[in-house]
């Protein structure tokens, strides 16, 4: 199944690249699975597993058992992987001979939020990838973006926060899946305008600027800018003439100033009582 809206791994990487259950086979439920019984799923995103990070689960699993049991679906006669690889690759080199195993047995829906919520909680899944999750609930399932928030736990701005990723340009979704932009990145980038969003990316990722930093880039990009006033220009004979007639007039300095096809009429006024005046001429009747 391809991921939605032209992204490649999106629900694969949600899931492990398998496909969903299309019809109940076997009793949902805790319990111990021979580990040659257990597949991974052939499309799993993750392709390499840190060996120290592997070796310090080994030595947990082997003072501890596996505390957390992974989770399967029924193929078959066997059982596929859904979340807890490196769990079922510790035990197997460990030759273990079983692992504890929630095997789950639901529609597709459910068997898609499920996957969705538990593979929150990964860290090789980048933003895209939950909200390409979040996009399929939405245009599949035809959930709202506050039933999906129910459904996975997380806030509904936070889930239409995600789907507005998916609308980066692809140089930036690049910079996310390849872990130059975390999340939180990516999340501030939606604040500045978007012509302005490649240009704050690239300076993020060039200067390591952390994610509250960038936020306060793109509020000042996004922040509105006052107009520059159009430049003045040189008075024309009748102009200069009108503006003597004004000084006569009311026996002071004034201005007039052009700006483009308008501008202004300044009188300058050195004390009060010339102000004073100045407004007793002009609100005379």
């Amino acid at each position: 199944m391809s991921g939605p809206r032209g992204l490649g791994r999106g629900l694969d990487a949600l899931l492990g690249g398998a496909p969903l259950p299309v019809a109940p086979v076997q009793a949902a439920g805790l319990r111990d699975i021979p580990l040659d019984r257990i597949v991974p799923n052939p499309f799993q995103p993750r392709t390499s597993f840190d060996e120290s990070s592997m070796d310090e689960l080994k030595r947990s699993i082997e003072a501890h058992g596996v505390l957390v049991p992974i989770i399967v679906r029924p193929r078959g006669d066997r059982f596929q992987i859904v979340a807890g690889e490196r769990r079922w690759r510790a035990c197997a080199a460990l030759q273990r001979p079983t692992i504890q195993a929630i095997v789950r047995d639901e529609s597709d829906r459910a068997s898609l939020e499920m996957a969705i919520v538990e593979n929150l909680q990964r860290e090789d899944l980048n933003a895209l990838e939950e909200a390409a999750g979040f996009a399929q609930l939405v245009d599949d399932y035809d959930l709202t973006q506050e039933q999906v928030a129910a459904r996975v736990g997380r806030s509904r701005s936070a889930v239409a926060n995600a789907l507005r990723l998916l609308g980066l340009p692809d140089t930036i979704k690049a910079m996310i899946v390849d872990g130059r932009l975390s999340g939180g990145h990516a999340r501030a980038l939606l604040a500045a305008p978007e012509g302005e969003r490649l240009t704050l990316a690239a300076r993020a990722v060039s200067e390591g600027l952390p994610v509250r930093a960038l936020e306060r880039l793109a509020a000042a990009y996004a922040a509105p800018r006052a107009a520059s006033p159009p430049p003045a220009r040189s008075l024309s004979p009748e102009e200069r003439d009108f503006e003597s007639r004004l000084r006569e007039r009311f026996g002071m300095r004034v201005s007039v100033v052009r700006a483009g096809s308008g501008g202004r009429v300044e009188f300058h006024f050195s004390s009060a009582r010339e102000l004073m005046h100045l407004g007793d001429r002009l609100l005379k009747p």
